[in-house]
């Protein structure tokens, strides 16, 4: 399994305070099973030369630690940036693997703002792909969550939290990661991992649980193939996505019309 999200970078967010703790969490991913990770640290303000210089060599300096601890690891390095941040998309670190194709795109837990269709239009206008990162815990698309299947008809990719499946989120979201995959609108799933215990680096139950419930192959697409695709700057193909209904959305969350 390729890990597509994770903050194992450390000090540089809220990911790992120290060496030990980043070693740690990479221990524990490949004990699950992981044998890559892109380091997706936040970009919450602004994606300037300072910040692409210490990410830049904190990647360079986590690299050298993997190696001399004899770890089997690939790393790649890309970013985690928030709608309302600054950045260029041409940046080294903006895209996954600098492949000036895909970057991850993450909004408010509570909303979405205003502007973000004008954003993402204007990011694939540009050729890039954005994939916005676990969707399935904004409040504002469990309430409205056929705003997923706008966005993926738009060209937009969509990651999943394993937690999600898994019901770390609670109920609500657990609900409609299985929305989403039952309608094909998710293309990868990752760890978002910061720490050990409280969000580990584990994709193993998820991989299983997917592989069970919708099969071998989408499990292999989801963990593996399209997050490999996304590094390399690939095409990634899948199925037509389903739309939502309102009658079925209404049954599902309970939410009322109005």
């Amino acid at each position: 399994m390729i890990d597509l999200h994770t903050h194992i970078l450390p000090q540089v967010d809220d990911g790992p305070s120290d060496w030990e703790d980043a070693l740690a969490l990479i221990r524990q991913g490949i004990q699950d099973g992981i044998r890559g990770a892109v380091c997706t640290s936040h970009v919450l303000n602004k994606l300037d030369d300072n910040l692409e210089g210490k990410l830049t060599y904190r990647f360079d300096q986590l690299k050298e630690m993997i190696a001399k601890h004899n770890l089997k690891f690939s790393l790649w390095l890309g970013s985690e940036l928030h709608i309302l941040s600054d950045f260029d998309p041409m940046s080294q670190v903006a895209t996954i693997n600098g492949n000036k194709k895909y970057l991850m795109i993450e909004f408010p837990m509570n909303e979405i703002p205003g502007d973000s269709d004008d954003k993402l239009f204007k990011l694939t206008l540009d050729g890039f792909i954005p994939i916005i990162v676990h969707p399935e815990r904004n409040a504002k698309i469990l309430y409205r969550p056929q705003k997923l299947f706008e966005f993926v008809n738009r060209g937009i990719l969509l990651q999943m939290n394993a937690g999600s499946i898994n019901g770390v989120f609670g109920r609500p979201t657990r609900k409609l990661a299985i929305e989403m995959l039952n309608r094909n609108l998710v293309h990868f799933i990752a760890s978002d991992c910061h720490q050990v215990r409280e969000r580990p680096m584990l994709l193993s139950e998820a991989y299983h649980t997917v592989q069970k419930r919708w099969g071998r192959q989408t499990a292999v697409s989801l963990f593996e193939k399209n997050p490999m695709a996304a590094i390399q700057g690939d095409a990634i193909v899948s199925p037509e996505a389903v739309s939502f209904d309102q009658k079925k959305r209404k049954s599902l969350f309970g939410f009322k019309k109005g």
